[in-house]
């Protein structure tokens, strides 16, 4: 069984509601951030979406926008089929 915290359950929620966040990884930024969707209001820090990868509840795909290497995450077929409605 899979054991989150409220603050693993709001992330998973805010992304089940469509909500994405990504993180610009490229060689040449050396302040490395999340960046979440409008209404996306969440604090990441890395071993947060690290955990979320490890239980396999999210992915990402690696994108280059203008030339600049950035992860977009987004929820796997687990993460949506999380029952999150009564938290």
């Amino acid at each position: 069984m899979l054991k989150l915290n409220p603050y693993l359950i709001s992330i998973i929620k805010a992304m089940q509601d469509g909500h994405w966040f990504e993180q610009c990884a490229d060689y040449r930024v050396t302040q490395i951030s999340f960046i979440g969707s409008r209404g996306f209001n969440i604090k990441l820090n890395h071993r947060t979406v690290f955990k979320l990868f490890r239980e396999g509840l999210i992915t990402y795909q690696t994108i280059y926008p203008y030339g600049v290497k950035r992860y977009v995450f987004e929820l796997t077929q687990e993460g949506r089929a999380i029952d999150v409605s009564n938290h």
